[in-house]
């Protein structure tokens, strides 16, 4: 049953090789041209995503699953493209949070999900976020990272956020690092919105 598996596979696999025109040359070894077809598709798959400004995100920040690059939404629950700067910058990078990338700090974008926008009244403590007075599920300060590294928090209290301001929070409350630790953030620093086109979560 095994060998008839591998059978039907190698069978698909030559098939497909031979729909694609430019690997369809009898005169290349079966293994070049499968080779030559899954970089083909590669390819289109990549181009594909760059025309649409398609991305996949794996990281736990943000559901998992294909998101369409848009411009941001600047409301509650949308989920936004952020670019850390200042001291919340230098934390990321020296920690590893971070990767490089084209923010002007030199770090790629983060993704989070606006909690409060401006004219929200947000109260922080020990205990965790409380959003016109709602509290937000498994929101408690951590005062370690994951490796075991002292985490500076924002300035505990009630503010109201003014113009321009944002409190943003990621998917995994207990672990995201997000404004509860770096504060809010300023409109300017909200590069694009993230618009999901498939998730792995329901």
């Amino acid at each position: 049953m095994q060998h008839r598996g591998v059978s039907a596979w190698s069978l698909a696999l030559r098939r497909w090789a031979d729909s694609i025109p430019v690997a369809r040359d009898p005169g290349r070894p079966m293994r070049v041209r499968i080779v030559v077809s899954i970089l083909v598709a590669s390819a289109l798959l990549v181009g594909v995503g760059l025309a649409l400004d398609v991305r996949i995100n794996w990281s736990a920040s943000m559901p998992r699953g294909i998101y369409q690059r848009t411009d941001p939404v600047l409301e509650r629950d949308a989920w936004v493209a952020i670019c850390l700067e200042g001291e919340a910058a230098h934390i990321a990078e020296s920690r590893g949070y971070v990767i490089r990338g084209a923010c002007p700090s030199g770090l790629t974008p983060i993704f989070k999900r606006i909690a409060a926008v401006p004219g929200d009244r947000v109260a922080l403590s020990d205990a965790g976020v409380r959003i016109n007075d709602a509290s937000v599920a498994a929101s408690a300060l951590a005062t370690v990272d994951s490796r075991g590294r002292p985490l500076e928090q924002a300035e505990e209290g009630e503010l109201v956020l003014a113009d321009g301001r944002y409190f943003v929070l990621g998917m995994n409350a207990e672990r995201s690092w997000d404004s509860r630790y770096f504060g809010a953030i300023s409109a300017q620093q909200i590069i694009a919105g993230a618009r999901p086109l498939w998730t792995l979560e329901e």
